[in-house]
């Protein structure tokens, strides 16, 4: 089954709070730019101190040896997966690759926010956003990357094609997407082919953020 990863994009305080709550889970632990940017080590510390891996989630973009700095002090901090962006393009990661040490480093292709409407902003040669990401999973496996984020829509073409690691985003247990637009079931996640469901309103948003997980992992269990 795949690992399920709670994205902790809330203020320090509560991030601390869920994580005292749901350690006792075989969870991974998402740390974004906001969480980051209040809590910064203290709150990966806190989660590995726990004996849970941590998810920093910055998706740098930027020029190569600013990236290649910015992975050699992720690796410091001992996160386990990091992402970057793979529209940096094939330097920038290249140059991750060769800064990276323990961490994992996981290439954004399209986020899910976008729909087919980004190709034309990019003035894009792709006819469809599976292509595309498709070629930018490709890319990515060249460079040396351990695996890409991408919607549920690519996650089978991609796992099948590239053999990376894939981690999939915009899972959803309410009808409430939100901002984002590719968007699927922890189910459907599960059946094409993910490595690791993030998924975060949904537990840090309830009621009962354990019972969330318990519900979700169920269903992960039984796709």
């Amino acid at each position: 089954m795949p690992k399920l990863c709670v994205a902790l994009d809330v203020e320090k305080e509560r991030a601390l709070q869920l994580v005292r709550e749901l350690s006792a889970f075989d969870l991974v632990f998402k740390v974004g730019p906001r969480l980051f940017l209040e809590g910064g080590r203290e709150v990966v510390e806190f989660i590995k101190e726990r004996g849970r891996e941590v998810f920093l989630d910055l998706k740098l973009h930027d020029i190569p040896n600013t990236v290649r700095l910015a992975v050699e002090e992720a690796d410091k901090l001992g996160v386990d997966y990091l992402t970057l962006h793979t529209l940096g393009g094939r330097e920038m990661m290249e140059w991750a690759v060769s800064a990276c040490g323990d961490a994992k480093l996981i290439g954004v292709t399209i986020l899910t926010s976008h729909g087919e409407e980004y190709l034309e902003f990019l003035r894009s040669g792709f006819k469809n956003l599976e292509d595309f990401s498709l070629y930018l999973a490709r890319t990515a496996k060249e460079c040396g990357l351990y695996g890409v984020v991408s919607s549920v829509r690519e996650a089978r073409r991609i796992k099948e094609e590239t053999g990376l690691f894939v981690v999939t985003p915009g899972v959803r247990i309410s009808s409430e997407h939100g901002d984002q637009k590719r968007v699927s079931t922890p189910e459907e996640a599960v059946r094409e082919g993910s490595d690791m469901v993030v998924m975060g309103r949904d537990i840090y948003g309830s009621e009962d953020p354990k019972g969330a997980v318990i519900s979700v992992l169920e269903r992960m269990g039984g796709a």
